[in-house]
């Protein structure tokens, strides 16, 4: 078979193409994001709503989380088998939110010793980080831009009280998951 070289213009139109195509397949992703999003939102405003009332063990609705895992391990082992190319990007993405789920579960272990106020501030930087590096990836500014607010109120939560700090990561969670995720999803569909 005789190699053809290619020159600047299809060089670059087979990138686009290949980057259309990544994009479209992880478009399903922004389930991810939409689940994701409104579980740690909602998760948030109730621990902030549950310590206003006084309420004994008000973290106890965090338990939600390891639920949130199970049915994302559900609905990514169902869209695996349906899936029909496997993109260099998508092995990407696994190794990014694998590597920053890891990351998440550390920091969480490590919440006792640190205590709870630094630990927050951690959680925005790792949500900004995946939310900046697969927006650069996808090259979808609304995620990249939810990454930077997410940096910006990392910096702003180690400033406040604890309860503030469940505002900055719902307000965090809103701008960088949420409203890019149902973008993500109207823009492919």
């Amino acid at each position: 078979m005789e190699e053809k070289e290619l020159n600047i213009n299809e060089s670059l139109s087979i990138i686009n193409s290949m980057i259309n195509r990544a994009q479209n397949n992880l478009s399903d992703n922004s389930f991810y994001f939409i689940f994701w999003g409104w579980l740690v939102f909602s998760s948030a405003l109730i621990h902030y709503c549950l310590l206003q009332l006084e309420v004994e063990k008000a973290y106890c609705v965090w338990l939600l989380m390891p639920l949130g895992g199970i049915v994302s391990f559900i609905y990514g082992a169902r869209k695996k088998k349906k899936e029909k190319v496997k993109t260099y990007l998508g092995t990407y993405m696994t190794y990014l939110w694998g590597s920053l789920g890891i990351s998440l579960l550390l920091v969480l272990f490590m919440m006792e010793k640190i205590g709870v106020t630094p630990v927050y501030s951690f959680l925005l930087i790792i949500y900004g980080i995946g939310t900046f590096v697969s927006g650069g990836m996808l090259r979808f500014k609304p995620l990249i831009n939810g990454g930077l607010i997410c940096f910006l109120l990392s910096v702003v939560s180690v400033f406040v009280d604890f309860d503030i700090q469940l505002l900055l990561i719902a307000a965090a969670i809103l701008v960088s998951y949420i409203i890019p995720g149902h973008l993500l999803k109207a823009k492919f569909n």
